[in-house]
């Protein structure tokens, strides 16, 4: 028999209220498309019905989206995509389904079931915003799921982001993608029960329940009852310090974006800071700064608070190395931290180039500024520069990567040294010596950038010289 969903005056003051919420906390743009979250349970189910009847109101096309985790017996998973496909008929509202093994996923990535069935349905519902041009996907979380979710988070240890749990609306969870909206996020979950019942709709079982979150329903079932105890509101109050946390995480955000533009070097495969500056950030953007970082290279990868404050912690060594959800490396060296696919391809050498005196040469990650100069050495100069003899110079200056056999005598020392040497010396990361730009002639290495310069390239007492500034830039691809 087909639905027909009906009405009463408590479903109509709903209908009031969560367009009032929408309005009030700018939870949906008037004139989007977006894609509705439907498993069958009854929050997912009242949300449906609630935008189908206010959506000409608050000026939203909407479209439904129903995904399979494979996690309950077939015929109840063909049950719940049939009433959804009833209900969307009903209401006219146009449906995409799909379907993919959580369990399966959870084995390959090693993670969880829960978290598995979490991309994977995040990534069925991208795809299908992005299909039909939709600018948000809109979910049922409640004011309870949002509360079960901060006492989560506070146990885990999340930090701040944690607390700012389910924004009304807030970006894509996993790199790009259209936003996620929670537009009955004020709503109990008792209040979208009695929704549907007053809609004359009997919703499924919630697929949800189906996934072994043991900890989630000890919450739901254990500490939230107990915490009533002390204060009969304690989801309001849970939702009041959620609210205050996304208002402190929003401006934290904002300047961690802007230091990502100023820092970061980014390519798909990874994302290096230059350590000296990361290291001279407040740890609450150095971590936004990794975890941005991470969603770049990972794209689902999720890195916790305690590998965050392991990547934090490791900058007082030399060199260290931490392992990251996802198959990623944190990398810290010397001179960068490199945040990449463990056991990923080797990035391609820089080519040779003839270096522009006077002018600036790019090489690699480098910038490298040269101009002649005359008289004495100035009193003080950085490992990113040198002075080098003019008359020392055979067949015109060039740089490139480090090759084998290469070697030089080192200014101030009798004999030579392999550059291959130098760089293990100094504890160059074996993934950053062919980055290192080297300074060479006809006649071989003159300097070894950050590190030693060749005797013969000395400049003694006063005459003609080359300036040489090497500078790291940042990549024109960040984001």
């Amino acid at each position: 028999m087909p639905l027909k969903p009906s009405s009463s005056p408590f479903t109509r003051r709903i209908d009031k209220r969560v367009a009032e919420f929408i309005s009030r906390r700018d939870c949906l743009e008037a004139g989007e498309t977006v894609v509705v979250a439907v498993s069958g349970g009854p929050d997912s189910t009242a949300l449906l019905l609630i935008l189908s009847r206010i959506a000409r109101d608050i000026r939203v096309k909407i479209r439904a989206g129903h995904f399979d985790h494979q996690l309950r017996g077939r015929a109840e998973a063909d049950g719940d995509r049939r009433f959804v496909a009833s209900l969307c008929k009903a209401l006219r509202v146009p449906l995409a389904a799909g379907q993919g093994s959580a369990a399966a996923r959870a084995k390959r990535q090693k993670e969880s079931v829960e978290d598995a069935a979490r991309k994977i349905r995040y990534r069925f519902l991208g795809d299908e915003a992005r299909a039909a041009e939709a600018t948000a996907v809109v979910t049922g979380h409640t004011l309870d799921d949002r509360a079960e979710t901060v006492l989560l988070h506070a146990i885990r240890g999340s930090g701040l982001s944690g607390l700012a749990a389910m924004a009304p609306r807030s970006p894509w969870p996993f790199g790009s993608g259209p936003a996620i909206a929670r537009p009955i996020v004020e709503l109990q979950r008792e209040e979208t029960e009695r929704y549907c019942r007053e809609s004359g709709v009997e919703a499924r079982q919630d697929p949800t329940n189906d996934l072994p979150i043991a900890m989630r329903n000890r919450v739901r079932h254990e500490l939230m009852p107990s915490l009533r105890g002390f204060n009969p509101r304690v989801a309001e109050a849970l939702a009041r310090l959620a609210d205050a946390a996304i208002t402190d995480d929003d401006f934290i955000g904002r300047v961690a974006k802007r230091d990502w533009l100023a820092l970061a070097s980014a390519t798909r495969e990874r994302v290096v800071f230059p350590r000296e500056a990361f290291a001279g950030f407040h740890p609450a953007i150095q971590a936004r700064l990794l975890m941005r970082a991470a969603e770049r290279v990972g794209g689902d990868a999720s890195p916790a608070a305690s590998h965050l404050s392991d990547i934090v912690a490791a900058l007082g060594k030399r060199t260290s190395r931490v392992s990251l959800p996802g198959g990623l490396v944190c990398s810290i060296g010397r001179q960068r931290i490199t945040i990449a696919r463990a056991g990923g391809k080797e990035r391609k050498r820089p080519p040779e180039a003839t270096l522009a005196v006077p002018g600036k040469t790019s090489w690699g990650a480098w910038t490298l500024a040269a101009e002649e100069a005359k008289g004495a050495l100035p009193k003080q100069t950085d490992n990113l520069e040198a002075y080098i003899a003019a008359s020392a110079v055979r067949g015109g200056l060039r740089v490139r990567s480090r090759r084998p056999g290469d070697r030089l005598r080192p200014l101030g020392m009798r004999g030579e040294k392999k550059v291959q040497d130098i760089l293990i010396d100094a504890k160059v990361p074996a993934e950053e010596r062919d980055e290192v730009p080297i300074l060479c002639d006809d006649e071989g290495v003159l300097w070894v950038a950050g590190q030693r310069m060749a005797e013969r390239a000395a400049v003694r007492g006063k005459g003609r010289m080359v300036h040489v500034r090497a500078k790291r830039r940042s990549s024109a691809r960040n984001r």
